[in-house]
């Protein structure tokens, strides 16, 4: 399950407008509206400009004290593993187009 941090989000829209299940809806901040509905694709926590939305890991990964949280840095992706908000390991992936 995603989970969007309001006192980082700038309410800029681009979650919901890119997540592809139209599960997130706006309001004043956004909200995970539909969450039976959400594919867990990270499209959401990738578009967002403010690192505001994270990814819960579910059991079988860790714990729910996991999140991941993803962006795109130029030509690459990173990928963070957080744990109780710090990070714990990081991956950079180089996009091929």
């Amino acid at each position: 399950m995603i989970k969007i941090y309001r006192e980082k989000c700038i309410s800029c829209g681009k979650c919901e407008k890119i997540c592809p299940s139209s599960a997130i809806k706006m309001n004043e901040f956004p909200q995970l509206a539909y969450p039976d509905k959400c594919w867990h694709c990270t499209a959401c926590i990738k578009e967002c400009p403010a690192k505001a939305i994270t990814l819960l890991l579910p059991p079988h990964v860790g714990d729910q004290r996991y999140e991941l949280l993803a962006w795109k840095d130029g030509k690459e992706m990173v990928f963070q593993i957080l744990f109780e908000g710090e990070v714990v390991e990081e991956k950079r992936i180089l996009v091929r187009k």
